[in-house]
Parts: C-alpha cells; structure tokens; sequence
C-alpha cells in the first residue's frame, strides 16, 4: 500500500471504504458505530467516513518538510483566535466549529467610503493570521459561499508603513482560475506586482477544498484540492514574513477549517 506524508500525516489509502491513517508510525485509525473513522495528526482529530473523506487532506507537500508546528485552530471552541486579526470592520465568528467571515457594516462601508477609503471598505471578508514564519508550510479548508467569488492566501513583511508590504500570494476564483504573484516591493522604486504563473483550474462555490502553501527559500508551491500544482521562483520570497495574508474578493462569506502551520526545511 502507497503511503503519502502529510507534515507528519501519512494517508495510506482506503480497505473496504475506510481510510487508514498513519501518525509519525503509529496506526491511528479507528472506526466506530457509525462507520466514521477517527484521525489524529499533530494535535487535531479529523474525522472521515465512507462519505466524507474530504475531510482529510488530499493535498500534499512537494519540495518542504514540516518542522515544528508553529498554530492549529480547529474551531471547536467559541472564540475566534488571537492571531486572527479582522481587518476592514469585517466580522468574524466561530459558528459550528468552523471559522466564518462576513463584510463589514453597512455603516462602516459608508464611512470608510466617504473618508475617501473605497478599496478597504470591508464590502468582502478580510483578515491576517499573525504567525510569523520564513520557511513554512500552511494547510487548511475553505470554502466560499453567498456570492464569495475569489480569495487570496498569501504573506505579508509588514505593511506598507513599517516593512516592504505584501511579498507573494496564491489566488483562486470561481470563475477567473489561479495564479501564483510576486508582490510588489513598496521599498524599492518601479517595482511591480508580478504573475509568476497561472492556471484555467476553478474552485466551486459551496463546495470545501482543501490548500497547502509551501516556501522554502526563494521557491513558493500552491495546491488545492482536485487542481494542479502551482510552482514559482522569486529572490522576494526568501525573506522574513511576520503574516499571513487573507483577503478575499466579490462579496459573500468565507470559512476556514481546520488551520495548522508549520516551520519547514527543503526535502533533502
């Protein structure tokens, strides 16, 4: 049987519709009255039965391999994380132990709108994970419904006042594929966003979909469940990054599951 290691997950495939799981050696698995099967990786348990095996990852590392892990949030409890930080008046709760994000007020689009302020209105969720890393690994769901037509998952060096801005992002839509940018150094006179590569693949709307994001060095890979696998190379990459990235696009509400990031080094 084929094993395949999720940053410290190993899926070693199905017998007779149960998925068995593989934690750092140890057989991890069991299946209850039910038919669910019980999985534990790192210090989560994801579930899966014969009709759900979405939920466990279907997405795996492909140049880095995971260190230690740095956050995990599976929701389950009522409060949203600290290093979850709303952004542009969005609203963020913790509803049926999954993260969902929502625009902000209309008051607060108008006010934002009337101070001049029209691209950060909070019209479509938005927010940051405050989990500084270098080299890492990032893996969760989302989901996008209610009209949410794209999202962006990326890293940020500050912001535009006290570092050199956003440094690179990995983008999905309904309708207009994905693509893997270089942002633009605000720093440094003339530079510009940059599409790196790009790819016709379309999330679905309503539907989960698992993503990993992997930079190691000047090297940055992106994959969700069911598309391709995104690869690209840029010197701006291979620097510091004290965020995470986490706007979205068109409207609508997102929601987050099942979040864990890792440092990580290069497969040797």
């Amino acid at each position: 049987m084929k094993k395949r290691k999720v940053c410290g997950v190993v899926v070693c495939g199905a017998v007779s519709g149960v998925l068995l799981i593989f934690c750092s050696g140890t057989v991890c698995v069991g299946e209850d009255d039910t038919g669910a099967t019980q999985v534990t990786g790192g210090h989560k348990s994801l579930s899966a039965n014969r009709n759900d095996v979405a939920k466990v990852p279907d997405v795996f590392p492909q140049v880095a391999e995971c260190g230690e892990l740095l956050f995990e949030a599976d929701f389950s409890g009522e409060h949203v994380p600290e290093e979850w930080i709303p952004l542009h008046g969005t609203q963020w709760a913790v509803v049926e132990g999954e993260l969902q994000g929502r625009a902000s007020t209309k008051e607060f689009q108008q006010n934002r709108i009337a101070a001049g302020n029209t691209s950060h209105s909070g019209k479509t969720p938005s927010s940051r994970l405050l989990v500084p890393v270098d080299d890492c690994v990032m893996l969760f769901r989302f989901k996008l419904v209610d009209g949410l037509s794209g999202a962006h998952f990326g890293f940020n060096d500050g912001s535009f006042k006290t570092g050199t801005g956003h440094v690179c992002r990995f983008t999905v839509s309904v309708r207009k594929g994905q693509s893997l940018v270089k942002d633009r150094n605000v720093t440094v006179d003339g530079d510009e966003d940059e599409t790196l590569v790009t790819d016709s693949f379309n999330v679905k709307a309503d539907t989960w979909y698992w993503m990993m994001l992997e930079i190691v060095g000047d090297e940055m890979v992106a994959q969700v469940s069911g598309g391709p696998v995104l690869r690209a190379r840029h010197p701006r990459f291979n620097i510091p990054k004290d965020q995470i990235n986490l706007p979205t696009r068109g409207g609508g509400v997102v929601l987050y599951d099942n979040v864990r990031v890792w440092n990580a080094v290069r497969k040797k």
